[in-house]
């Protein structure tokens, strides 16, 4: 399937940070300049250029001005960042939806306890973006939907969690697919939303546990994916 404007971006993101996982690009490299790297992923400066500024996000990027992008050196941010490979594993959408279940409701607990405010600002802009690209049925609404979960792990501050990113995006990516054809999820996941980021807000631990939990239960039924 392909994919455009910024959602190529997200993709561009996750095959790089893939990369760096696999070795390509190692701790402290400096990356190829932007012609060079746009032409080998065969995609615009401009997407890449997003792509790279998600993976700063990330902490797997610094950009030194003037001299270039390399790779963290941070050993934290690596050590667990083999768990990339998951993605190549043949996994259905019931599998990822059980992975979500498992690592996000207590990614949204830890989000409350260790997010800065700025991080709090940041989830919520994206939630808010994320209800009207819903409401008016755009098509950067995958992208929006990846920008929010991924903000709430990135606010853990655990290495781990962040390294799972790409795999929570394989799997929000596969049901936006699935919700365009029912107004129905799009309901509810605005309902959930806001009841998520109203917790997170006020930093309630146990609420935003509870609301992401209920979340990724509902859109489980809602897809008719088994829950035993």
């Amino acid at each position: 399937m392909a994919y455009k404007g910024s959602a190529l971006s997200v993709r561009t993101a996750d095959e790089l940070a893939e990369r760096i996982a696999h070795g390509q690009f190692r701790p402290g490299d400096k990356l190829p300049n932007e012609l060079e790297l746009a032409q080998t992923l065969k995609i615009s400066r401009t997407t890449l250029r997003e792509a790279l500024s998600i993976l700063v996000t990330r902490g797997l990027l610094e950009v030194r001005r003037g001299v270039g992008t390399f790779v963290t050196r941070s050993r934290s941010i690596h050590a667990d960042y083999d768990v990339l490979r998951i993605q190549n594993t043949n996994v259905n959408t019931k599998d990822l939806y059980e992975m979500r279940l498992m690592f996000e409701p207590q990614a949204a607990y830890y989000a409350c306890l260790r997010a800065t405010d700025e991080e709090i600002e940041t989830i919520l802009r994206f939630g808010k973006l994320d209800e009207q690209m819903i409401l008016c049925r755009d098509s950067k609404w995958d992208e929006c939907e990846q920008q929010f979960h991924n903000a709430i792990a990135s606010a853990t501050h655990n290495p781990f969690i962040t390294s799972l990113l790409p795999i929570f995006n394989r799997a929000i990516h596969q049901g936006i697919m699935l919700a365009n054809e029912s107004p129905q999820v799009a309901e509810m996941t605005i309902y959930d939303h806001r009841m998520l980021m109203q917790y997170i807000r006020e930093r309630n631990r146990d609420g935003a546990k509870t609301a992401m939990y209920l979340h990724i239960i509902n859109t489980m039924r809602a897809f008719s994916i088994p829950l035993d």
